[in-house]
């Protein structure tokens, strides 16, 4: 059977630890305790902890234990005063400083990360932030074809020189799924022109801030483009052009089509054919019964 070998700093360790956890806080104290070296400790345990660094059998410990002492000394006339005493004291110490403190700016709706409005609450311990969505309402832009268009992504609170941005849009759409966008290149910048504004512009741009990793706000415009009035009177032209030069625009512009045209036509019964076909029927009856009746009259006026 195997024995251990005892090791001649385990049992030392608990009671070393004992000791540097007083000294450490007597450290971090204000300088009113480090003189207190004898007060807070035995001289047993300032042996364990130089045996602690420099091993259990050095012949060190003399040295180490003066080094002690000497780190002490210029504090060895503090006098540690009541806890009742030293908490006012410390407070008092460091109202000036939390008085120089700057508040932290009010949380600015209606969204937005907003880093420099987060707030530490000492009774809980805990960091409070805004709580508003990072996805700003939609707003609506009004513009007329051909006019020019400027989209800028602002938001209503103080944001670092370092963001980013970036466009998407989605077309004839107003929604803020992102899933719907496709990004827009190049839109690194803070604006967007759009020079002229065409009717293939109208849907929902979505501008994005970040920083690093963190997104701070997700802004969208709606871009409604109405028809200028240039264009609708352009779209009529085309309209009367191609009417002129369809088949029945050109028999307008001249002679009426004869019943042989008109029967030889496609569509030959169309409606339109029919009535102008009736009309004519009822203009060649007509002309005849005039043309007879003058004859009769003609006749019966004979000697």
């Amino acid at each position: 059977m195997s024995r251990r070998v005892p090791c001649p700093l385990c049992w030392a360790m608990p009671a070393a630890s004992q000791l540097l956890l007083p000294l450490c806080l007597g450290l971090l104290l204000p300088p009113r305790a480090p003189g207190c070296l004898d007060c807070f400790s035995t001289p047993q345990q300032r042996l364990r902890v130089c045996q602690f660094f420099l091993g259990h059998a050095s012949s060190r410990h003399v040295a180490c234990l003066g080094a002690l002492q000497a780190a002490f000394l210029p504090h060895a006339q503090l006098v540690v005063v009541p806890y009742q005493v030293a908490v006012p004291e410390a407070v008092a110490r460091i109202q000036p400083e939390l008085a120089q403190l700057k508040p932290a700016p009010a949380c600015v709706p209606p969204c937005g990360y907003q880093k420099d409005a987060q707030v530490y609450k000492c009774a809980s311990c805990s960091r409070v932030e805004c709580q508003l969505p990072l996805d700003c309402p939609v707003e609506d832009v009004w513009k007329n074809e051909g006019e020019r268009t400027t989209l800028t992504c602002r938001v209503p609170f103080q944001t670092p020189p370092d963001v980013r941005h970036s466009w998407k849009f989605v077309k004839d759409l107003r929604t803020r799924d992102l899933s719907l966008f496709r990004d827009l290149h190049p839109g690194a910048s803070s604006s967007i022109v759009l020079r002229p504004t065409r009717g293939s512009h109208r849907g929902t741009y979505a501008c994005q801030l970040a920083q690093e990793d963190d997104v701070l706000a997700r802004n969208y415009f709606y871009l409604n483009v109405t028809a200028s009035s240039q264009g609708a009177e352009t779209e009529l032209q085309d309209m009367f052009r191609a009417v002129l030069q369809s088949p029945a625009g050109r028999g307008a512009e001249g002679r009426l089509p004869g019943l042989s045209e008109l029967l030889a036509e496609p569509d030959s019964l169309h409606k339109r054919n029919v009535v102008l076909l009736m009309v004519g029927l009822a203009l060649s009856a007509l002309l005849g019964t005039l043309l007879l009746g003058g004859v009769c009259r003609w006749a019966m006026g004979r000697p």
